[in-house]
């Protein structure tokens, strides 16, 4: 008969499969109810949700965060893909905060889908995601950040509502920096009529001291027939450093 060191060996063994296989998201049915109630009596195992977990370690203070906050992106990529499949994204403003290299968990990850409930899945350590009821961008203005499906990074800044400029002007400003040359955002400005967001867009743009961007949007724009009205965004000038 087996002793218990040797039935928690086989149990560690089956997650040591998983994890090889480089799954962090672990669904009750990827292990038998054996080996998961004894991964998770030996605190190798933590739900995040029902019949979802994330691997711990049994050296890890109870009540320590480190392991989920490492997992974050992972453990959502696969929990959203096996309830929604490709039918969601997260928002544009998570998106670009992603894109400008933000490494801040959101305690609070939103996201869009068509078969969205408007409701919260809470999540260990205070973290939570909401799921909107709502349509999708085109498949064109979609991408995998983190293995995550978001907007890319032109529709993630066209997209990005005037208070984000406000609320994470650093982030805001990274990500606009990422665009070498308009013509990047002027085709989704063109195609989408979007007036008002090339506006605030030329208006960041020369906050940021871009004004061969800035300019190019706002030609183009009135050159097409649009009437395009500057604002800036932000509330405070970027220091230009010379």
């Amino acid at each position: 008969m087996a002793t218990p060191g040797e039935k928690l060996a086989s149990s560690l063994e089956k997650l040591k499969e998983l994890q090889d296989k480089n799954v962090v998201a672990i669904k009750a049915n990827d292990l038998t109810k054996t080996h998961r109630e004894r991964l998770i009596q030996n605190k190798f195992l933590t739900e995040v949700v029902k019949g979802w977990y994330i691997t711990t370690s049994d050296h890890q203070p109870y009540g320590e965060s480190t392991a989920w906050f490492t997992s974050f992106w992972e453990f959502c990529a696969r929990y959203l893909q096996e309830r929604f499949g490709d039918e969601y994204c997260i928002t544009a403003e998570q998106s670009l905060l992603l894109h400008s290299g933000s490494t801040v968990i959101p305690q609070q990850l939103i996201i869009k889908a068509p078969k969205g409930n408007n409701t919260a899945t809470n999540l260990i350590h205070n973290t939570s995601l909401f799921v909107i009821k709502s349509s999708l961008p085109s498949n064109d203005e979609i991408q995998s950040i983190n293995g995550i499906k978001g907007f890319d990074l032109e529709s993630s800044i066209i997209h990005a509502l005037p208070s984000f400029y406000q609320k994470n002007p650093v982030d805001a400003r990274a990500g606009l920096m990422l665009i070498k040359d308009a013509s990047q955002l002027l085709r989704k400005l063109l195609d989408g009529g979007h007036s008002r967001i090339a506006g605030r867009l030329v208006g960041a743009y020369r906050n940021l001291g871009q004004e061969k961007i800035a300019n190019e949007i706002l030609q183009t724009m009135k050159a097409a027939g649009y009437d395009v009205r500057e604002e800036d965004p932000f509330i405070s000038v970027t220091k230009v450093e010379l």
